[in-house]
């Protein structure tokens, strides 16, 4: 065989080789591959970290993501109660400000005044005058308890007949004056 190793590579020994020999200032492939490992090592540890990071980051995403859903029912049901609250208010209102109304169609009434001419003068569609009117204060009967009646006599009571009273019922018509 003559100097040859049967690799196809030249001649065996030091003057065979085809790769130069490492001197000092290269680096063996021992050092290179543990370079590369550790390369390796480093970039899988920050990609892990990356990871970690991701994954408590979307975790908090989803929480929070689930909490503004929360807030959304949170202020569906608010609005529904406070919207409660507000019709409440608003039927008070309603029915005080109808109330008075009503008193002030009685009073015109109590004065000889028809519906008719009560809508004409106010200029308003006569079915709202009749409406008010359902809802003035309704008069309470007086009823004598011994025997005696109230001062004015014959059942009247507030100056109206009837016995009929209405708030500023004793408040003279310019009018009439």
């Amino acid at each position: 065989m003559g100097g040859e190793c049967g690799c196809g590579g030249g001649t065996s020994g030091p003057a065979g080789f085809s790769v130069p020999v490492m001197t000092a200032a290269g680096t063996s492939k021992l050092e290179a591959r543990r370079r590369a490992v550790e390369a390796t090592r480093r970039a899988n540890e920050a990609r892990a970290a990356r990871d970690k990071a991701n994954i408590d980051d979307a975790t908090n995403f989803l929480y929070e993501v689930g909490k503004v859903a929360e807030v959304e029912v949170w202020k569906t049901e608010r609005l529904a109660q406070l919207r409660e609250q507000v019709d409440a208010e608003a039927a008070k209102r309603v029915a005080t400000h109808r109330a008075k109304a009503g008193a002030v169609v009685a009073r015109m009434q109590g004065r000889d005044e028809t519906l008719t001419t009560i809508a004409a003068r106010t200029d308003v569609g006569i079915g709202i005058v009749r409406t008010m009117l359902r809802h003035a204060p309704k008069a309470e009967k007086s009823t004598p308890s011994n025997g005696s009646h109230a001062v004015g006599g014959g059942g009247e009571v507030g100056g109206e007949p009837g016995g009929v009273a209405y708030p500023g019922a004793d408040e003279p018509d310019a009018a009439s004056a």
